[in-house]
Formats: C-alpha cells, sequence, structure tokens
C-alpha cells in the first residue's frame, strides 16, 4: 500500500476511533442488561484461580493527520505479558458481570520508526467482561487503563519532525474483543483485536496521540481446577433502591497550546448531577459542568474576529451522564453540549471518559478525560461528595 492510502485509511480509522467512547457505551449498556447466556461460571471450592498468558501483536500505528506519515514509516509489532485471576462471586459485582476475569498487562511495541517514534512501554490494569460463554468457547470485552512511557518524544531541535507526541510519560487505554478457545484443561488459545491508546491528555504538547491498532494471538494458562462448574441461573432480587442522587464535583487541570513547549495555563470544572440508579450495576443521570479555561485568552487575542469583543473564558454545559459500577469503582461517561461558550473553535460537543474510587459511601476521587470528538482538551482530577 502506497503512502496515500495508509494516510486515507489511518483518516478512516480516527474517524472509527472517534467512535470509541460511544462503543464502549454500548458494550457497557450490554453489560449492564440480563444476560444473553442462560449458564455461569462458578467454581465449588472458594479459590479464584491464577491465569498467566502471553501474546504477539502486529498492526500499525493509525495516522490521523497527515503529517504524520513523515515518522510512521513501518508496521508495529508488539508482545504483551498479562497475569489475572478468575473471580467466582467472592463480591456481588463478580456475579452481576458474569464472573469476569481482573488483572494486569505489560504491553512493548515498536512504533514503526525506532528512530524518530522510539518504543512504547505500558503496564495497564483490566478487566475482561464476558459476553458470551461456552464450555470451550468464550468471547469477550477487555477495557484496561494505565501509564505509558514512548522513548523519543517531540524535540524543537533534534526531533522536531515528531508531532505526534510531546511527553515520554503518558496515559494509556486498551480495548479489545477477545475470542478464546479451551485447548485443554489448563491451555487455551486466544486471538484479539484492540486498540492501544497513548495521549497525555493535552498536558504537553504536540499532544496528537498515538492509537495503535494491532491483531494478536497468544495462550493462557490457568492453575487451578480440573472441572469447570455451570451452575442453573440463580433467582435474584430485584432492585429496587430507585432513589435519585446529587453528585458535586470540584476538579482541575493544565495544559498547553500550540505551540510547543508554551506555556501552562490551568482549569478549574465543577459538576453537578442528579443521576438515578437503575439497577445494581448503572447509573444514568443529567448535569451542569462549569468550566474556566485560561487557556482559551491566548486564543481569543491571536482571532482578529474577537478584537474589540468581549469574551469570557468560563464555559458552562449541560451533560447526559453515564455510570457502570464495579466495586468501589465507578466508569464514568458523559457527553455534554456547551450551553455557553465564547469559543467555538472546537465544536459545542464534548465527552468525559474515566472513574470514580469511593473512600467512603459519599467521598469519591475522580480522574476523567474531557474531549472535543477524540481530541484531548484536559485531563482533570478531584474530589466530588454524592448526597
Amino acid at each position: 500500500m502506497n503512502r496515500k492510502g495508509q494516510i486515507i485509511n489511518g483518516m478512516f480509522l480516527m474517524g472509527c476511533w472517534k467512535q470509541v467512547p460511544s462503543a464502549i457505551f454500548l458494550v457497557l449498556s450490554l453489560l449492564s442488561g440480563p444476560s444473553i447466556y442462560g449458564q455461569e461460571f462458578i467454581n465449588n471450592d472458594g479459590k479464584e484461580d491464577l491465569i498467566i498468558g502471553a501474546n504477539a501483536h502486529y498492526g500499525w500505528v493509525i495516522m490521523h493527520r497527515p503529517s504524520m506519515a513523515r515518522v510512521i514509516t513501518g508496521h508495529t509489532s508488539a508482545f504483551e505479558l498479562n497475569i489475572g485471576k478468575q473471580t467466582i462471586g467472592k463480591q456481588a459485582w463478580n456475579e452481576w458481570y458474569k464472573y469476569p476475569i481482573v488483572g494486569a498487562s505489560y504491553f512493548f511495541a515498536d512504533l514503526g520508526n525506532p528512530q524518530q517514534m522510539g518504543y512504547a512501554h505500558a503496564a495497564y490494569a483490566w478487566i475482561n467482561f464476558p459476553l458470551a460463554r461456552k464450555q470451550t468457547y468464550t468471547f469477550s470485552f477487555r477495557l484496561g487503563a494505565g501509564l505509558g512511557y514512548i522513548t523519543k518524544k517531540f524535540e524543537r531541535v533534534e526531533n522536531y519532525k515528531n508531532d505526534v507526541i510531546g511527553s515520554h510519560l503518558n496515559g494509556v487505554m486498551h480495548l479489545n474483543f477477545e475470542n478464546s478457545w479451551k485447548l485443554s484443561t489448563p491451555l487455551n488459545f486466544y486471538t484479539k483485536v484492540g486498540i492501544t491508546h497513548f495521549s497525555n491528555g493535552a498536558y504537553k504538547t504536540p499532544n496528537l496521540g498515538i492509537n495503535i491498532c494491532t491483531l494478536s494471538m497468544g495462550f493462557t494458562y490457568r492453575f487451578g481446577h480440573d472441572t469447570i462448574h455451570f451452575p442453573p441461573k440463580k433467582n435474584r432480587i430485584p432492585f429496587a433502591d430507585k432513589k435519585l442522587f446529587y453528585y458535586l464535583t470540584v476538579a482541575g487541570g493544565a495544559k498547553e497550546i500550540a505551540p510547543p513547549d508554551g506555556d501552562k495555563y490551568g482549569v478549574v470544572s465543577v459538576s453537578f448531577a442528579a443521576m438515578k440508579q437503575l439497577g445494581y450495576k448503572s447509573s444514568l443521570g443529567i448535569g451542569l459542568d462549569y468550566f474556566n479555561d485560561a487557556s482559551l485568552k491566548p486564543l481569543f487575542l491571536s482571532d482578529t474576529t474577537f478584537i474589540g469583543k468581549n469574551y469570557h473564558v468560563a464555559r458552562i454545559g449541560l451533560v447526559a451522564a453515564h455510570e457502570l459500577a464495579i466495586s468501589n469503582v465507578r466508569i464514568v461517561m458523559n457527553l455534554g453540549y456547551y450551553l455557553l461558550s465564547d469559543w467555538k473553535a472546537n465544536g459545542m460537543i464534548y465527552d468525559r471518559i474515566g472513574l470514580k474510587y469511593y473512600m467512603n459511601r459519599h467521598l469519591f476521587a475522580n480522574v476523567t478525560l474531557k474531549t472535543h470528538f477524540a481530541k484531548a482538551d484536559f485531563l482533570e482530577m478531584g474530589f466530588g461528595y454524592k448526597f
């Protein structure tokens, strides 16, 4: 395939990547609903099996900007080491999600140009949700997040062509769909198709982000059981507590804007939402966001259409919120629309994806990435209170 064809394919795949939040929301919504199969995995002796595995990847870095063709010159090869455990119902959420596997991975990838792009390292935690399970076959969805290190970043003199990533340290999000076949009592063979995303959340420019799309295959080895039991479906007590709860969240972050190596600007957000818990797993609600983004001021000053006009760096948005509960963690997926915003260059729609961690019944820590159609705006961290 020629370079033009690779760029076109990259732009198409980036269009698909922009739909990833919607795809994640769809899969998580399916997980929130009733089981699509009537039997469930469980073990009788109360022990959670240890599972280790390794797999090889082959794919490419998605060229979602034409300028990336200067530095993405080859395909990507990678490998991954995995360790996990099979949940068996020790906590209630294990049964809600059909006994998923939870674990952690180390991921290493050649980015197709060692001289200018270098190599990618990542360590991330994940949860593997079964979507369909038979005695010898499982189809599942994995969602993970962690930290990554890119060995080559943008340098104004030494590596100026690399306008893809501006920092060594980055956040990582990984998702894939997996087919797994049981070859013997302990040994499984699996294939995957997935995306691994590296980004610093606009903390350091440039930050186009690295999106690695790969096909992979590998093996897992399970320590523990000779027999897998599939008991009949339990008669669960219907969820009845559908109260309305209120959430107040205060968060902040820092970001850069072009050109690279510029100043960092602070961003403060205050959010208020009303949420109704729909079941043991899922909550849905609506709320308001207030953002005070200091990085908008230099953008207004550099835009001639705002000369002599009043403008505000504050924004107010209306947000539809969805949360999925996994023990003390909540997976957050929000879609917002700016009701008030003088700066419209990046559109009026925004979204958030991230995590909440409850320290007790009311107080939680919050880490979310705010984006405009898959383009990072800023990473926000803060605390909130549930009324």
